[in-house]
This record gives C-alpha cells, sequence and structure tokens, in this order.
C-alpha cells in the first residue's frame, strides 16, 4: 500500500528531526564481505554495522580511549 502525500510529508519530517546520515565508502569486495556478515548472522546491514560501531566504543570508552 502506498503512502500518501501526507503520510511521506510527515516521515520525512521525522526522519530529518530524528536522523542523520553517516555517509562512508569503502571497496566492493569489503561491502561484500559485511553484507554477507550481516546476513550470517542474521542482521540487516544496518544493525550489523550499528553493533559493530557500539562494540568498538565500548571497548574505546574501557581501555580510556575516549
Amino acid at each position: 500500500m502506498a503512502l500518501t502525500e501526507a503520510q511521506r510529508k510527515a516521515n520525512d519530517k521525522y526522519l530529518a528531526a530524528k536522523y542523520e546520515r553517516l555517509p562512508v565508502s569503502y571497496s566492493k569486495d569489503f561491502c561484500t564481505a559485511v553484507r554477507a556478515a550481516a546476513e550470517a548472522s542474521g542482521c540487516s546491514l544496518a544493525g550489523y554495522v550499528k553493533k559493530a560501531i557500539e562494540a568498538q566504543m565500548e571497548q574505546d570508552k574501557k581501555s580510556g580511549a575516549v
């Protein structure tokens, strides 16, 4: 079912207020490997990347790097 124009505008407004993109670029081979790892773990690509970043941030926090 398609969104109405009002629903689309509401979604766009919410995303603009609550989310920010972090564009990054990696080699195609690396991206393929990350997608495969995410799929194998049963996670979405975004969820897999988020977990990896959160784990690194926690590790940095514990080691006093941040």
